[in-house]
């Protein structure tokens, strides 16, 4: 079951990818909610009402968020001691990376998972914000709560 939700979410970010423009987003610091699974009712719905099970989400933190930030306050969070994680492909990383992050790409990350500190800020990067905020809900929705999504991707980093 964890191997095809695996295939599946991965096949999912192929698709949705990196490939679009970046927007200009006026909002740097910019908290995105993540789902979280409603308590059970006392009485049971009637079955008109119900969700499948398949659909539900998995229970996070309830303070567990995706914050966006752009390049300057994640190369200063970076300077601090956050980790800056590139998830973009081996190839596309070989045209060039923010100075000092990690490649995992985005579709080794359940592999890879245990390579993301819990007790870390996590600057989650990509091409221009696709897969990186794919990626951000992932860790959200396996535990982690220090997440941050780097804003329009490579495509924006300040060129030097």
């Amino acid at each position: 079951m964890k191997k095809m939700f695996g295939l599946m979410f991965g096949m999912a970010l192929v698709v949705v990818g990196c490939n679009e423009t970046p927007k200009q987003e006026a909002v740097v610091e910019q908290k995105a909610p993540v789902t979280v699974a409603a308590v059970a009712p006392a009485t049971p719905a009637p079955a008109a009402e119900a969700a499948p099970a398949a659909e539900a989400p998995k229970a996070t933190s309830p303070e567990a968020t995706i914050t966006n930030v752009d390049w300057d306050k994640a190369l200063e969070m970076s300077k601090a001691g956050a980790m800056l994680i590139d998830v973009r492909t081996p190839s596309e990383v070989a045209e060039g990376m923010a100075p000092g992050a990690v490649n995992i790409p985005l579709q080794e990350i359940q592999q890879r998972l245990a390579e993301f500190p819990k007790d870390k800020d996590l600057l989650i990067y990509c091409r221009s914000g696709k897969r990186s905020m794919a990626a951000s809900n992932f860790l959200i929705e396996n535990g982690y709560e220090k997440v941050f999504n780097v804003v329009g991707g490579f495509l924006a980093f300040p060129k030097q």
